[in-house]
């Protein structure tokens, strides 16, 4: 098994031309797959930012923060995270990586929202809470849509299902 990593279109790209066999895809379109999670948004925080000790942060308590954003597929989601609160947001700092993103907001330079999957990366100095408005995204295993799935891959889908 080789892992690669890639945004939603390149994935589906590779299950369409044959390099990859499955791949997890960020809220596709209608058609074959499993949903394996609903991944919720987190607001990103240093341990000591005086939101830190909440059980949820609302997105319109962080307006007067600096805001990192990811110009990736997120950065769309989180935009829409900011419209149902009725905000817009303007970036402080646009970066692509998220060790980065991560990074900066360690350093003191901002705050961001992020998804659940990312917790196993967030270090103990900075903490990640849920935030209101509520939004998630869906994570789904899918296979090529134009061609049989390999076996392991449909094994795979069944035993995420509990067929």
């Amino acid at each position: 098994m080789r892992v690669f990593e890639g945004d939603s279109a390149e994935v589906a790209e590779w299950l369409e031309n044959g390099t990859a066999d499955a791949g997890i895809l960020i809220d596709p379109p209608p058609g074959p797959g499993v949903q394996l999670a609903l991944d919720g948004y987190r607001a990103l925080l240093p341990r000591d930012h005086p939101l830190a000790g909440e059980a949820v942060v609302d997105v319109r308590d962080l307006v007067d923060d600096p805001y990192l954003v990811s110009p990736g597929g997120c950065e769309a989601r989180v935009r829409e995270l900011h419209r149902l609160a009725g905000l817009r947001i303007t970036p402080a700092h646009r970066v692509r990586d998220l060790a980065t993103l991560i990074s900066m907001v360690q350093a003191g330079m901002g705050v961001t929202v992020l998804s659940e999957v990312s917790r196993p990366l967030v270090p103990s100095d900075l903490v990640l809470l849920p935030v209101v408005p509520r939004a998630a995204r869906r994570l789904v295993l899918s296979g090529p849509r134009g061609r049989g799935w390999h076996p392991a891959v449909r094994g795979l889908a069944e035993a995420a299902v509990g067929v």
